[in-house]
């Protein structure tokens, strides 16, 4: 009798939960998005005070132009102060902070999709949650501290310079590590190597970025 092959069912793995809101959750996220305004507010404050001396001078935009060849710096200087001040006070870090926002809740999909596999394969429960409350406020704190720091350099340009750099990295590090603390409540400690793990890579990405 000829055996008769059996018939493999594909089963399709599981995907990573996806995120009811509820107020906190919604709360969290105008926090967040606030922190995020805080920070872009300063640069582009800044990035204004820069412009100042040509947009208020035509003559000087216009040779800076000729100097440099960017004739952006002539057209520039047809804007009066106020609609200058608006653009980069006001417009331009409610679209960056938008930006960041949409880039953020990638980021957090990618981090959330590494974590659930692997809560998966060593068979532990994982709450998106839980997750997302932990890594929001983590970030949130990364704001916030960001924002506070630019407050400080604008007031210290040449350690702004040199220091920008060096302090995003240190928050960055202290927010994975808020991150790290937060989630790992509760937890046994011997998940806490297979945790960092999952983390190196989000970690990578969010020290660069910053």
């Amino acid at each position: 009798m000829q055996n008769v092959p059996k018939k493999v069912i594909y089963t399709r793995p599981p995907s990573t939960p996806k995120l009811k809101n509820d107020w906190l959750t919604i709360v969290l996220k105008l926090l967040l998005f606030g922190g995020i305004f805080f920070t872009t507010y300063f640069n582009a404050k800044r990035n204004f005070n820069s412009l100042f001396a040509y947009t208020i001078d035509s003559t000087y935009a216009a040779y800076l132009s000729k100097v440099t060849g960017v004739s952006s710096l002539q057209s520039m200087s047809m804007f009066g102060d106020g609609a200058m001040s608006v653009i980069f006070k006001i417009v331009y870090p409610l679209s960056v902070s938008t930006i960041i926002l949409l880039l953020y809740t990638l980021y957090a999909k990618f981090f959330a999709y590494l974590v659930f596999n692997q809560s998966r394969v060593i068979d532990l429960s994982f709450d998106i949650r839980r997750f997302r409350i932990c890594l929001d406020t983590s970030v949130i704190l990364l704001a916030v501290l960001m924002g506070v720091s630019r407050v400080i350099f604008n007031y210290y340009p040449i350690a702004n310079n040199m220091g920008m750099a060096i302090v995003d990295t240190v928050f960055a590090v202290i927010s994975l590590t808020a991150f790290f603390l937060l989630y790992t409540r509760g937890m046994e400690k011997k998940y806490y190597p297979i945790l960092l793990n999952v983390m190196l890579i989000p970690a990578i990405v969010l020290v660069v970025v910053v």
